[in-house]
């Protein structure tokens, strides 16, 4: 695992409003749009995160992403 993948799983860990879930935005360690949708890229893949996309985000073309660790994680 990559510092930057332990450092969005740790953010995705402590939450927001509770542990192990949140909105990306909200948890995210990182200051840049496509380094986060990078790793959370890759966590999805290693099967450690679920995301989806919030069919009623707040601001046309900037989509609200929920995050939450799945078992493995």
């Amino acid at each position: 695992m990559t510092t930057k993948e332990q450092q969005l799983l740790n953010a995705i860990r402590e939450g927001m409003d509770s542990p192990g879930c949140g909105w990306l935005h909200e948890v995210t360690p990182f200051a840049n749009d496509h380094v986060t949708a990078g790793v959370l890229g890759s966590l999805i893949a290693k099967g450690l995160v679920t995301s989806w996309e919030d069919p009623e985000s707040p601001l046309p073309g900037h989509p609200c992403y929920w995050v939450e660790l799945t078992a493995d994680a």
